[in-house]
């Protein structure tokens, strides 16, 4: 119980400030629907709290080996939580954040009250992705590509009340592992009217390539706070093991599923569709990481109470 408290009072935290977050209503709605207005917005409330409760009580805490989509198998380490897809799906969608459906394979948490961040785990079983693109990809084509992708999900995220996002520039550039066949790179986020100096989301993107497709792990945290913690995105992504027949290598030509485009799709169309995904988690998370450096040991002390009690 003790990793899983711990977690739970960071999550906590991040659930109480996501509780204060505007509900971006029409503001040029006619008076007699604020009542409606005001219990839609405590209904929101509840179901983030109710949502959050039931991902830390159904979560595995590490070390644990935890199958993923009877495609690879998760060696979580120590220091980590994962959260089933049920649980963390409910959860992402309280967070203003679209159905990841049946590509949703978990959440991966940190058991550290300290830690401002998570992990989101998608596998797109979409066949083998032809990585030749690696070896001499332009990085500013990509990038146009992802700022792209995310003015065109800005249209989505409009229609259902969340603020629009913009691509601010590389976090970090491609990488690609050739040997393991492991992508990472970043991309950073902010609001539209984010000002200057303002801290901005990080969505820090690795990718696992196999027989059959890839698993996206996302880790999502404040752009102050990425270089304390993408090396958790690290640890993550090496913990995934494909199963045996299920790995890249694995991969027999002209019988095999290919994928209709190649690697660099991954950090361009395909993957924005995952930034505009995560932007709001990330822009939240932001302002997380904003109230544990002002007013840590009051807050972590409040969730500890409260969380001994519901214990």
């Amino acid at each position: 119980m003790g990793q899983q408290l711990a977690a739970s009072l960071a999550m906590a935290i991040l659930v109480a400030i996501l509780n204060t977050l505007p509900a971006y209503a029409d503001e040029t709605a006619p008076a007699a629907t604020a009542d409606l207005a005001a219990a839609t917005e405590e209904a929101r409330k509840a179901e983030s709290t109710n949502a959050f409760a039931a991902a830390v009580a159904d979560a595995t805490k590490g070390p644990a080996d935890i199958p993923l989509m009877a495609e690879a198998t998760l060696k979580l380490p120590d220091g980590y939580l994962f959260v089933p897809p049920r649980q963390a799906n409910r959860l992402m969608r309280a967070w203003g954040n679209s159905d990841g459906g049946d590509t949703f394979a978990g959440m991966i948490m940190p058991a550290n009250s300290d830690e401002a961040w998570f992990i989101t785990a998608y596998f797109q079983k979409e066949g083998y992705v032809k990585d030749e693109e690696a070896k001499n990809w332009d990085v500013d084509a990509l990038l146009k590509n992802a700022q792209d992708g995310v003015e065109a999900d800005n249209t989505d995220r409009a229609a259902r009340g969340f603020p629009k996002i913009k691509v601010d520039g590389w976090i970090e550039k491609p990488g690609y592992d050739t040997k393991e066949h492991r992508l990472v790179y970043s991309i950073g986020l902010s609001g539209l009217d984010a000002k200057p100096g303002d801290e901005t989301s990080v969505n820090y993107h690795t990718f696992a390539l196999g027989r059959e497709g890839y698993f996206a792990l996302d880790l999502v945290t404040g752009s102050t706070t990425i270089e304390q913690y993408k090396a958790r995105a690290g640890t993550v992504l090496a913990a995934l093991d494909y199963d045996n027949g299920k790995r890249y290598g694995d991969f027999v030509a002209g019988t095999d599923r290919m994928a209709e485009y190649g690697i660099a799709a991954l950090v361009g169309g395909l993957a924005a569709k995952k930034l505009g995904l995560l932007a709001l988690g990330g822009l939240a998370l932001v302002k997380f990481a904003k109230v544990i450096g002002i007013g840590a040991i009051a807050l972590f002390a409040g969730a500890a109470r409260f969380f001994r009690r519901r214990s």
